[in-house]
């Protein structure tokens, strides 16, 4: 008689990224080779939607598995409620060693950098938002990290803070969570216990010049396509589009120069090249550990960026597809 062995599950998650940012997904002015390849192995879901376009109640549907009426999160600062269970709770009842390292965030940033969801489920809980976010926290393991192998970069960073640009690959939070990933894996490569781990990056979510420059090197800013604008837009829009421009999180002033938004398209793209690198050492890392066979990848993000499309940047209220379709893949 057989046993059933539980696969290990790496769930890759970045944030604020768009369908159409993947060579898989055919935007050809990217550097993303190891998502492709793992697209290829794989299965791309071509139409995966978010159930909201923002991050806190859509992260609350993906880890609860419910409905944004069935967990309670309707807004970005709103917390999940002490009843609702994480899927990682489950998962440790049914025996997996579970870890998360990175942004959580199903709680508003200002519950979660002092306290834990009831109901979180990680058995290692090294959490971090962004780079100069929460820095005090005891919860913030990207600090701790920082502290140790690059205090001077540590102190710079705390003093500047979101005006800090171009952090170097070696400090860069996406490099965090890879490293912390992969000693991870190696750590469970030889226990009978399945893992879960949550490796949750910051980017490519503005700001978009946090990018290592020579990440920038690898994109061809002529490549990146201008932003969609339709004709019209928005004057002369339908009334209802026109209260959700003026209601979203960040509208583009119909002055912005193209400069500036071919500048940000450039940032973004390199961030997800980045992302693309240190997410193609963690595969590396399950081959080269024996457990890539029985480990199922998952990738996804929260919500889209608009990128100045429709008039418009980031995330919020606009229910275009660069806002809430996401790139999903899973491989096995």
């Amino acid at each position: 008689m057989s046993t059933y062995q539980y696969p290990n599950i790496l769930l890759m998650m970045t944030d604020q990224q768009r369908f159409d940012s993947l060579g898989s997904y055919g935007f050809e002015a990217g550097h993303t080779p190891n998502l492709d390849r793992l697209a290829t192995e794989g299965v791309l879901f071509e139409h995966c939607y978010v159930n909201n376009p923002l991050c806190t109640p859509s992260r609350a549907s993906m880890l609860t598995g419910k409905h944004i009426q069935g967990h309670g999160v309707y807004r970005l600062y709103d917390h999940l409620p002490e009843d609702q269970i994480l899927f990682t709770e489950w998962l440790q009842q049914a025996g997996y060693s579970t870890a998360l390292f990175g942004k959580l965030h199903v709680s508003s940033i200002a519950f979660e950098e002092n306290s834990r969801n009831t109901h979180d489920g990680f058995d290692i809980y090294e959490w971090c938002l962004e780079h100069s976010f929460n820095m005090d926290s005891p919860f913030n393991g990207y600090v701790k990290w920082l502290k140790v192998v690059n205090p001077t970069f540590f102190g710079r960073l705390y003093r500047e803070r979101r005006n800090l640009l171009h952090i170097p690959r070696e400090v860069h939070l996406t490099h965090w969570a890879a490293e912390r990933t992969i000693d991870f894996i190696r750590s469970h490569a030889l226990s009978s216990q399945p893992f879960f781990c949550m490796m949750s990056v910051f980017d490519p979510h503005d700001p978009y010049e946090d990018y290592p420059l020579e990440m920038g090197d690898v994109i061809n800013p002529k490549d990146i396509p201008a932003p969609l604008i339709l004709e019209g837009e928005p004057d002369r829009s339908p009334k209802v589009l026109q209260r959700i421009r003026q209601e979203a999180i960040s509208p583009l002033p119909p002055d912005s120069p193209l400069d500036a938004i071919r500048k940000a398209r450039l940032g973004y793209h390199a961030s997800i090249a980045l992302i693309d690198l240190e997410f193609g050492r963690v595969l590396d890392t399950l081959k080269q550990a024996g457990v890539a066979e029985n480990t199922l990848v998952i990738f996804v993000s929260d919500h889209g960026d608009l990128l100045g499309d429709h008039q418009q940047f980031g995330k919020g209220a606009a229910l275009y597809d660069p806002c809430v379709r996401v790139p999903l893949i899973m491989s096995l």
